[in-house]
């Protein structure tokens, strides 16, 4: 039986990948490099030391590090501006999980791009727990961060439903035994193989919660 619901945050929540992709970009320039649409769809779903890593290979004068806080204070900057918000859909999708019972959220961003977040969409009253990347040594696509928010949740891992969007998203909690729910964004819709992994699938928040109201409500989407 399916009782609670984890949720992504970029772009299964939050509209945020065009943001992400300016502020990263105008880092890369700043450093020598111009930021392509391929190195965009390179660092999808990784953790921060990851891509932070991968910018600063391929930029001039800057540590991981300097990369990674640069970019974090662009969207931290970016949030309190209101420059970008949650997707169509995403906040009735995150009412009608809680109205089912516990939810969290796990995303592999810092906390302090997460919490930002959270005040700023108004998440925090329906989150029983977050999970950030500072809260784990490895990230997604292992599959600590999801087995960190069943604990936390106090559920079994094969008792909660992952919302993800991408590839390594779906990797990580399918690893960690949880049922996934995938919204696939514009890369992960082509990679059939990451989508195998997800036992449901839906084209948008709006679908999301017809299929999470099926999985833990009972009730036959309509």
């Amino acid at each position: 039986m399916l009782v609670a619901t984890v949720f992504d945050l970029d772009e299964t929540l939050a509209d945020s990948a065009a943001t992400w992709q300016h502020v990263i970009g105008a880092v890369a320039t700043r450093h020598g490099y111009a930021w392509t649409p391929d190195d965009w769809a390179a660092i999808q779903g990784t953790s921060t030391g990851s891509w932070s890593a991968y910018l600063a290979h391929r930029c001039v004068g800057i540590t991981s590090e300097a990369a990674a806080t640069a970019c974090l204070d662009g969207m931290v900057a970016a949030l309190g501006e209101g420059r970008f918000g949650l997707l169509p859909g995403a906040a009735d999708l995150v009412a009608t999980a809680a109205a089912l019972g516990p939810v969290g959220l796990v995303s592999a961003s810092p906390g302090r791009y997460v919490r930002a977040a959270i005040t700023a969409f108004g998440l925090g009253r329906h989150l029983t727990t977050t999970v950030t990347g500072d809260d784990v040594r490895c990230g997604k696509p292992a599959p600590d961060p999801y087995l960190l928010a069943a604990h936390r949740l106090d559920v079994p891992p094969r008792q909660c439903v992952a919302v993800e969007d991408s590839g390594s998203g779906i990797r990580s909690a399918h690893a960690a035994g949880l049922t996934v729910l995938a919204i696939p964004n514009a890369t992960t819709a082509l990679d059939l193989d990451v989508l195998k992994l997800a036992a449901h699938h839906a084209t948008d928040a709006y679908i999301a919660a017809k299929t999470l109201l099926s999985l833990i409500g009972g009730r036959r989407p309509g």
